[in-house]
């Protein structure tokens, strides 16, 4: 009996043994890794992920056999699964919904359950039931429709009310529930190709009348002559396969040139005088052609030295991490080209990790100028089977190089010789939900699993690494130069008290406007960052107060003006634009504070004659839409380019002369330890988009905190003199990178549940720190209800662990896990090394 190890999708921390029997039996246990199989798991079956020959041996239990093997090629490399356990344990997070997240996201077969009528139930109507009973919509669209699909069946299980109904009509043989596996959202795509057989385009060679030739052919076959319809078609058909140097022909291109053509070669086919098969299409990512960049001719001195260094290690096949701390402008991705180069000439693959999906947009373009067709891309701007045949091709070894966000560092690559994370200190490389993974850390992870060299890369690193760089865990280069000796920009800072207040002041200080008109005059481009996307903050009531509320979230509604919405930024809700007042049904509401529409408004009135466009995550959804403005930034058809983080980074347009920031401490006044750190290097970002041509740059900070360090040595451009600012608050204060943190935060949709439960996870965790001796050297803070107190309709509260070693924090989680039990509904989310503890 051959036993697999299996872990299942499921939220339980070990995986299962399962027995293949003879309906699912493979060559060996390695036939199945990688592949989804069925199995039982309690009551009902599961999709578990196959991942080798299990560990158990001899069992005096029962060995389940597995239901169905779902896939016939893997979806996985047998090296990723050492990968995937370190994830799962280091994360402590389900293993097969570890797997589950690094897999493309359009294979979403899942189990549920489904509600239909019996063969008696087929034969009542709905008038036939107790009037309670028959009266409910599902029961209706039950009788109507034979069957309820597994959204709706979930529902009315879930609901102990209608729970009760469905036991009733169950019970009396009315209905009846099953499980049932729903399909894929995505699977390959393939197309019909036609082709002439081998005997006929052999025929064709050096002969002046190929059609007759064929004729002599085919006769045989059918005793019959050629039509004229199938002389022509056949004729056609040799010319695309020729054209196509004898590559079978795509029946698109056949209907084309002759759109009654088909039935023909069916014909054709089914004689034997053609050949016919589905060939697999891969959906291309790329959209429109994209910027081609051309290898520069000459490297300047310091990136002659990286890439040197970095080319080194990368041929030594051993790993190794660097930090390039390199200003705006000085030439990193060409860094990071070389090194592919050297990678890709070793027979070795590549990994590009960017923040977000807009920079990889950015940076493909300069890769695929380079490698072409050797580059895959993995991020969620992709449609479903866009990733799908992503993935694919990178399974297949049909790519050497792949560039994404933080997913991508699951990217089922082999034989890595180098991985890059470009902008390290960005915080969305850490997820918000689910597996709260860091794609940064774990490309140091793979890289040093697989052997390889990895370039952390930034203008600004976060103070971590600059720490890490210190104290020799990694290797620290420096770029101190901009590419052609460009001078970084000149620093303005503007106080906005001087015109806060003040009539017709706007959002402008009389300092931006100024630049602002004299760069459109100059024909230059400019940039207004604002880190706030939408028009408004919140809305007020101004007869009551009031301010107009998520119905879910304890946060103000955004005010959209172009879509005329009021929109919850966390969980989506939305109400039209010309909602009244909740309280005091008032319709006197005033939008309070400002988004980027507003900015955008406001510099329209300014500068009414410029070309303005806005960049924020509202527009960058759409890749078409997004792709269109930076081509017209590049042709100079915007003269003002308005937007949040988005702009700040990764972008080149040499005619840009002004940056803006419109309101340089917006995220002073979060409740984060990285708030004064992330302020910087925002500033520092944005400020590097300008003066990268002949034109000399400015950026223009506007600040109601003009002496924050924060804001004063960004404009000095001084990351020396904020290294020690913040290393100093850190260790008086006991912050990353003198210390680990683990966030736990508890939910429920009842406050006092979630209070009582957050109490009693601070009681056991104290409890176990006095047990193990870590009373001193490991701190419980809290609980405490979270910033964002109320977030989709669950109250939250938090939890701070802190202590200088990790492995005490991972061993306090393992405990807690194991010995706390959550009231139902109650959800406890462990967040290890958090970025956004909100």
């Amino acid at each position: 009996m051959m036993l697999l190890e299996v872990a299942v999708t499921a939220p339980v921390r070990q995986t299962y043994t399962y027995s293949a029997d003879e309906d699912n039996l493979l060559d060996s246990e390695l036939d199945y890794v990688g592949k989804r199989v069925l199995v039982p798991f309690g009551r009902r079956p599961l999709i578990g992920y196959a991942l080798g020959k299990s560990r158990l041996g001899e069992s005096e239990f029962q060995i389940k056999p597995i239901l169905k093997i779902m896939d016939e090629a893997p979806y996985f490399q047998a090296e990723q699964i050492s990968f995937f356990r370190w994830v799962a344990d280091y994360y402590h997070y389900p293993l097969g919904l570890v797997i589950k997240t690094a897999l493309p996201s359009g294979l979403t077969a899942r189990t549920s359950k489904t509600i239909s009528l019996t063969e008696k139930g087929s034969k009542l109507t709905v008038e036939d039931l107790p009037q309670n009973i028959a009266a409910k919509s599902w029961v209706v669209k039950l009788f109507s429709k034979g069957s309820l699909g597994s959204s709706e069946s979930s529902l009315v299980i879930s609901a102990k009310e209608e729970r009760a109904d469905l036991d009733n009509l169950i019970t009396r043989g009315i209905a009846s529930q099953r499980n049932t596996v729903e399909k894929d959202r995505v699977k390959a795509k393939s197309e019909l190709c036609f082709g002439l057989t081998e005997e006929l385009k052999s025929s064709a060679e050096g002969v002046a009348d190929p059609i007759e030739e064929f004729e002599k052919k085919c006769s045989p076959y059918e005793d019959r002559k050629l039509s004229r319809g199938e002389k022509k078609i056949l004729k056609i058909l040799l010319e695309l396969q020729q054209d196509r140097s004898g590559e079978m022909v795509p029946r698109k291109e056949l209907r084309e040139r002759y759109p009654y053509g088909e039935r023909l070669l069916n014909q054709l086919a089914c004689d034997g005088v053609v050949k016919k098969y589905n060939r697999r299409v891969y959906r291309s990512p790329f959209g429109e052609l994209l910027p081609h960049y051309p290898k520069p001719d000459v490297l300047s001195a310091e990136q002659k030295n990286v890439v040197s260094v970095v080319c080194q290690s990368i041929r030594s096949q051993c790993y190794e991490p660097f930090l390039l701390h390199g200003v705006t402008g000085s030439g990193k991705t060409e860094v990071y080209l070389q090194a592919a180069e050297e990678a890709v000439a070793s027979n070795r693959n590549v990994l590009v990790l960017v923040p977000e999906i807009a920079l990889a947009t950015q940076i493909e373009a300069h890769f695929i100028s380079r490698f072409k067709g050797k580059v895959a891309l993995l991020h969620s701007g992709l449609s479903a089977g866009e990733r799908f045949d992503e993935w694919w091709r990178i399974l297949n070894g049909e790519a050497a190089i792949v560039i994404g966000a933080r997913s991508a560092v699951f990217a089922p690559l082999i034989n890595i010789g180098l991985i890059v994370v470009d902008e390290e200190h960005d915080s969305s490389y850490k997820q918000d939900d689910g597996l709260r993974y860091n794609g940064r850390d774990l490309a140091l992870v793979r890289a040093k699993s697989t052997g390889c060299t990895v370039i952390l890369g930034s203008a600004t690193p976060s103070i971590v690494s600059h720490y890490h760089g210190r104290t020799s865990k990694y290797q620290l280069l420096s770029m101190t130069r901009r590419i052609g000796e460009r001078k970084l920009p000149e620093p303005c800072i503007v106080d906005l008290k001087t015109t806060s207040g003040k009539k017709g002041s706007g959002l402008f200080h009389p300092v931006l406007q100024k630049g602002l008109q004299e760069t459109f005059d100059n024909s230059n481009q400019s940039i207004l960052l604002l880190n706030r996307r939408g028009f408004a903050t919140s809305v007020i009531c101004r007869d009551c107060g009031t301010v107009v509320e998520c119905n879910h979230c304890k946060v103000s509604l955004n005010r959209h003006r172009q879509k005329n919405l009021l929109l919850c930024h966390y969980c989506g809700y939305s109400l039209t634009g010309s909602v009244t007042c909740q309280t005091c049904g008032s319709d006197n509401l005033q939008p309070i504070g400002f988004g980027t529409e507003r900015v955008e408004e406001e510099v329209r009135n300014l500068i009414p004659e410029a070309h303005i466009a806005r960049l924020d995550s509202d527009v960058a959804a759409d890749r078409k839409k997004f792709l269109m403005i930076l081509k017209a930034m590049r042709e100079k058809e915007i003269d003002i380019l308005v937007g949040t983080q988005i702009i700040a980074k990764g972008l080149h347009f040499p005619d840009v002369s002004l940056v803006g920031i419109v309101m340089a401490d917006s995220g002073l006044g979060f409740p984060d330890y990285r708030a004064a750190e992330k302020t910087y290097q925002l500033i520092t970002q944005v400020t590097g988009r300008a003066g990268r041509g002949e034109t000399k740059g400015k950026v223009i900070i506007q600040t109601l905190q003009p002496d924050h360090y924060a804001i004063s040595l960004a404009a000095d451009n001084d990351y020396k003199a904020l290294i020690e600012r913040e290393l100093a608050i850190r260790q008086e204060v006991g912050f990353p990178p003198y210390c680990r943190l683990v966030f736990i935060i508890v939910e429920n949709r009842e406050d006092q549940v979630a209070r009582t439960s957050s109490r009693s996870i601070v009681d056991l965790a104290r409890t176990w720190c006095r047990t193990h001796d870590h009373s001193q050297s490991l701190s419980v803070l809290g609980p405490a209800p979270a910033p964002l107190e109320r977030l989709r309709d669950r109250y939250r509260w938090q939890i701070l662990l802190k202590s200088i070693s990790l492995q005490p924090l991972h061993s306090l989680v393992d405990w807690i896990s194991a010995t706390f039990q959550p009231p139902s509904a109650t959800r406890v989310i462990i967040d290890i090394d958090p970025e956004n503890m909100l």
